[in-house]
């Protein structure tokens, strides 16, 4: 990005009217902002619940709901599309020493990437920062606050209010009357939406959530079982290797070990799974090919595993007939136009606007971390780039990024592991993370209905005045 702060600021598509800074005036008896809760997978017709948000602490006892996680030192972007929110961008918050140089840089990068989501039109930026009201002078980190406050509504978006969640209070960098000490965080954590948005999946349970760096913890296993597994990996292993000189026992591990019927399988396996499951996915990918082909499939379906398997074979006969790398013959592709090869490389770049099966990638992404507890350390780094990789796809680049430092830690030249890396670091989302769900296409009220998003009311205006996430916008 170039370094020059007077560049052209990104716009919206269709500018807002007049995107004025307007002053909170609070109305506690008119809900500011709904919540549809969880009805659990698959519902069918079962209407979501609407949770109100009554208050600003309300709304910030929800942004934690739409991201899944507790946001800690992150810029955070609610957007909304209309009456609904429709994403929630969380970036890294730059350092409180840097330059107004680097806040300008940071706060365009921010207003670009809302730029990308079709339809936006305005939007609530919450800072969560460590610093504490009481050392600040004024709310803290007023100073890059404001400078995205105006990156934000020059690009055309409707501020709808700038909240800031520090250390030891709340309070909105539109207020005037915010108070020195800020409001308690007692608001935040005692507002009724926390159980409320909760209630469509049958409980009243406020659902813990967990930090960012918790989606990439560790999971525990017991040592026996780290043990049981390791042995049938090594088992299979050595089947492999016979297989290489035996074609019957090669076919035989071929109709065994088909990657598209286990990645299929896989996703129904119970929690946790049984060790020879483990153990048959964990050899499978062990080989690149596969490895890619299962991570495709766990995102996109079985019809995309059968093709990228069908692509694996083909480029597995062109090797063995040409003596050629693989890395030739897919590049020779590409440059020639091969529209087979354009298409997975798109895929694994995030190029293409289809969105994957989101509920399908959470239940891999909950299996894979199993695998990698159980698995042998040297096993290990295809799993996590595969974890990587598939929390990319939801947009969740800084989780990717500890999947994949945990990759490098192990094998600190793994293709794929480095590959990632460098594609985090560039900071590029998969373009599917900005398309506008089929749900949203439509304006009518069943579409309204269906869809699990953040709602505001009509007179939001008159009392106001869920995870993406860039590894790179805090550099």
């Amino acid at each position: 990005m170039p370094h020059n702060s007077r560049r052209l600021l990104p716009t919206r598509s269709k500018a807002a009217s007049s995107p004025t800074r307007r002053l909170r005036e609070s109305n506690p008896d008119s809900p500011l902002a709904q919540i549809r809760g969880p009805t659990g997978e698959h519902s069918g017709g079962m209407h979501p619940t609407i949770v109100k948000a009554q208050k600003a602490q309300d709304f910030l006892a929800l942004v934690p709901q739409l991201l899944g996680f507790a946001p800690e030192t992150s810029a955070v972007l609610v957007a909304f599309r209309g009456n609904r929110t429709c994403g929630a961008l969380r970036f890294n918050l730059p350092d409180d020493g840097a330059s107004l140089k680097v806040y300008k840089r940071i706060a365009t990068t921010l207003a670009g990437m809302l730029c990308k989501i079709p339809g936006v039109d305005a939007v609530v930026p919450v800072i969560y920062t460590d610093d504490s009201f009481i050392t600040a002078v004024g709310i803290p980190r007023e100073q890059f606050a404001e400078i995205l406050n105006r990156r934000l509504e020059w690009s055309g978006f409707l501020l709808r209010d700038s909240l800031c969640v520090a250390a030891d209070a709340w309070g909105s960098y539109l207020d005037p009357k915010c108070p020195a000490g800020g409001h308690p965080l007692n608001d935040i954590a005692e507002s009724p939406v926390n159980t409320a948005a909760n209630e469509g999946a049958g409980t009243k349970t406020v659902r813990p959530l967990g930090t960012l760096q918790n989606g990439a913890d560790p999971v525990g296993v017991h040592p026996a079982t780290q043990e049981r597994l390791a042995r049938i990996y090594r088992r299979y292993r050595h089947l492999l290797a016979r297989a290489e000189n035996s074609p019957p026992l090669f076919d035989a591990l071929g109709v065994a070990l088909d990657p598209v019927a286990i990645a299929e399988e896989a996703l129904t396996w119970p929690n946790p799974p049984i060790e020879e499951n483990v153990a048959a996915l964990l050899v499978l990918v062990q080989s690149p090919p596969n490895r890619d082909q299962i991570m495709v499939q766990f995102a996109f379906g079985r019809d995309e595993g059968v093709r990228a398997h069908a692509i694996n074979g083909r480029y597995a006969r062109l090797q063995h007939e040409t003596g050629r790398s693989l890395d030739d013959l897919v590049a020779e592709e590409i440059d020639i136009g091969d529209p087979t090869a354009e298409h997975t490389g798109d895929i694994m770049l995030g190029l293409q606007c289809e969105r994957p099966d989101i509920d399908r990638i959470r239940v891999a992404i909950t299996l894979l971390r199993l695998v990698v507890a159980m698995a042998p350390r040297s096993a290990r780094p295809a799993p996590l780039c595969m974890l990587a990789w598939l929390s990319w796809a939801l947009g969740s680049g800084s989780v990717a990024g500890f999947f994949v430092d945990q990759a490098l830690a192990i094998e600190s030249q793994y293709s794929m592991a480095i590959l990632l890396k460098l594609l985090l670091d560039s900071g590029h989302l998969p373009e599917w993370a900005f398309a506008v769900p089929q749900h949203d296409d439509d304006d009518n009220d069943d579409a309204d209905e269906k869809s699990e998003s953040y709602e505001l009311d009509d007179d939001f205006d008159q009392n106001w005045g869920e995870d993406f996430d860039e590894r790179a916008a805090g550099r």
